[in-house]
Order: C-alpha cells, then structure tokens, then sequence
C-alpha cells in the first residue's frame, strides 16, 4: 500500500533552502530600506528649499532654512523684522514651518568643514532665500554611518537643487 505525501528528509530540505534564502535576502532588504530612507529624507530637504525660495518671491521677504547637524533637524523660518541691526526670524507658517527630524540612521555631514553631528561642538547651517530669487550657497550631504547616501548642492540664483550620491567613509 503506498501513502501520497511527504517525507520528513523532504519537508527538511525544503525548510532549510527557504531559511537559507530568507537568510540571505535580509541584508539585501536592509540595504534597499536605508537606500530608501536616505532618498526620502533628501527629496524632502530638496522639497523644502524649493518651497522656500518660492516663498520668499512671492510673498517678498526673506526665509531660511535652518539645519542643525547635532540633533539631526531642519526647519524653515521666515524673517519677522530687526532686533537691532541684527535680522530675526520665526518659525514659518504652515506645514513647512514645523521642525523636520532626519530618521534615526542619517545625519547631516558638511563636506566642506567636515563636521558631522558625530563632533561635539554645536553646528547649524543656514540658508537665506532672498525676494529676488537669490540664496546662499548650499552644500549637504546626507549620510549614514558608512559615509554612504545623497549630496544636496544649491547654488545663487534660480535653479533646482542639485542631488548626487555618495559613498564613503565619515
């Protein structure tokens, strides 16, 4: 008399190659999660600073953004008026002016300076848009602990912010 079915070598082996590759794709899931992650944050930084400099065209008053490299957060604030000979801002108005959070695997890196959130001392980095569609010079890179991830670049006047991929050691 014969059974239909499986043995149990056979239910075994076939346990095994599905761990084997669910072993194996899971460092690849991994790296494409962190892979997007990265782009996400840096399409919202590029987001952000178009939308800036929009504004400050449109409704003619300066706005900046402001990253600060030791908590990991951006934010977009809008000039309020002098305090002395000394220009303020507040927080601006709207979804854009609320403080953004870099998720918890990325950090801010200044290629210039070479100064990450991993330094001690305090660092933040402006950008002022200006009425006339003019803006300070930005250069940011986007990174996680293996120096790999996105380059933001911005430059003077009009154009779309720039972003590249790096790889590398911080």
């Amino acid at each position: 008399m014969r059974h239909k079915g499986f043995t149990l070598i056979e239910l075994t082996l076939v346990v095994t190659i599905i761990v084997a590759l669910i072993g194996l794709s899971i460092p690849l899931f991994r790296q494409t999660f962190n892979n997007l992650t990265a782009k996400d944050a840096v399409f919202n930084i590029s987001k952000l600073v178009s939308y800036a400099r929009e504004r400050a065209v449109i409704d003619k008053k300066n706005y900046k953004a402001v990253f600060d490299f030791n908590h990991r957060t951006y934010q977009l604030m809008e000039f309020s008026g002098y305090s002395g000979d000394k220009a303020s801002y507040k927080k601006a108005r709207g979804q854009f002016g609320r403080m953004f959070a870099l998720p918890k695997s990325l950090f801010f890196y200044d290629p210039k300076t070479g100064i990450s959130e991993k330094k001690e001392e305090v660092f933040k980095k402006e950008i002022i848009f200006y009425p006339d569609g003019r803006c300070n010079e930005l250069l940011i890179d986007i990174v996680d602990s293996r120096g790999s991830g996105y380059s933001i670049t911005l430059k003077g006047f009009g154009g779309f912010p720039q972003i590249k991929e790096v790889t590398g050691e911080v």
